[in-house]
């Protein structure tokens, strides 16, 4: 069976026009749709960057929450340490307090004695350093005053002797060393000569030489 005659005539258009500005507009057009065609897509790519920017500072701004939250969260479990540290050393001070109330104070412990004596010899010295405990009450600071000015007097009276055996050592050297009138003779310093010097004075000399031989010739 064949088509439809009718319906195929039907559809048909009854005139066909032909728009000559339309054809001239697609004709002329393809520079302007390829701009329109690069600024799309240009205009794609900022959105798409502008959300890109967007999704990335409120990761940011999530992780610097979050980071905040575990520091916040770290610093308050350790400000709690603390405070339970402190209660519990208060505790124990308190009960260390009670326990130091019951027992009675006997006062500070006194320091052993301090009494000993050491020997220095040297080649022409002999010294006794004595250490000895100080009495501080008052009879004790004045006997101790006393026994400094007898041992400042005796070391006077060793420096004294000292000082005049001294004295008497060196006017004894004075007397035993002779004195002589007749000064010391100077030693004659010798020097050398250079090859130069020693060819000028032996130059000299036979000028002398020859000189007083012509003047005794002369003579006779």
């Amino acid at each position: 069976m064949g088509p439809n005659k009718k319906r195929k005539v039907a559809n048909q258009p009854e005139e066909i026009n032909f728009d000559t500005d339309a054809r001239q507009q697609f004709l002329t057009g393809f520079r302007k749709r390829r701009l329109q065609r690069v600024k799309h897509a240009q205009d794609v790519a900022e959105k798409r960057a502008r959300e890109e920017r967007i999704d990335y500072r409120k990761r940011v701004r999530d992780e610097r929450k979050a980071e905040y939250e575990r520091a916040f969260e770290e610093h308050q479990r350790q400000l709690k340490m603390l405070i339970e540290e402190n209660e519990n050393e208060s505790n124990d001070s308190g009960n260390e307090g009670n326990e130091g109330e019951d027992e009675e104070w006997e006062g500070f412990a006194e320091p052993p004695a301090v009494d000993y004596e050491a020997e220095y010899i040297d080649e022409d010295k002999y010294t006794t350093v004595t250490v000895e405990e100080m009495d501080p009450s008052r009879e004790g600071l004045l006997n101790y005053g006393k026994q400094e000015q007898s041992d400042d007097e005796s070391d006077q009276d060793e420096d004294k002797k000292a000082q005049q055996t001294s004295e008497d050592a060196n006017s004894k050297a004075l007397k035993k060393r002779p004195q002589t009138d007749n000064p010391k003779k100077k030693k004659k310093k010798f020097r050398y000569e250079s090859k130069e010097e020693r060819k000028l004075n032996q130059a000299k000399q036979r000028y002398s030489k020859a000189r007083k031989a012509r003047g005794r010739r002369g003579e006779e």
